[in-house]
């Protein structure tokens, strides 16, 4: 399973994001993999710009996705822009945006 740039937009949909990592999680086999990219927000902020600036903070969804039974196994920084400051809407930066990939896995 991969979401690409969508989790943070669960955030401000009103999804139960709990209910629906356990479904993930019930779905896959043993081994199966659950791979999410998304655009970073601000330390602090968890998933509360996700309506603004379309950004969730990283430890935030991490966290609720192990709180499914996942664990991270590996975590992709080819997207990363540490100039990007993360207080704009993602379309707006002038620089590419930072964001990031993990890669999780049901034991």
């Amino acid at each position: 399973m991969t979401l690409m740039f969508n989790y943070h937009d669960l955030g401000h949909l009103g999804v139960d994001r709990a209910a629906m990592n356990k479904a993930v999680f019930r779905a896959l086999r043993p081994g199966g993999l659950y791979v999410i990219a998304d655009h970073s927000g601000r330390s602090g902020t968890g998933i509360s710009e996700s309506g603004t600036l379309h950004r969730i903070e990283q430890a935030f969804l991490q966290q609720e996705v192990e709180a499914a039974g996942f664990k991270l196994i590996e975590q992709g920084d080819f997207l990363r822009n540490p100039n990007d400051p993360r207080d704009k809407n993602t379309p707006d930066p002038p620089q590419p945006k930072d964001e990031f990939v993990l890669k999780f896995m049901k034991p």
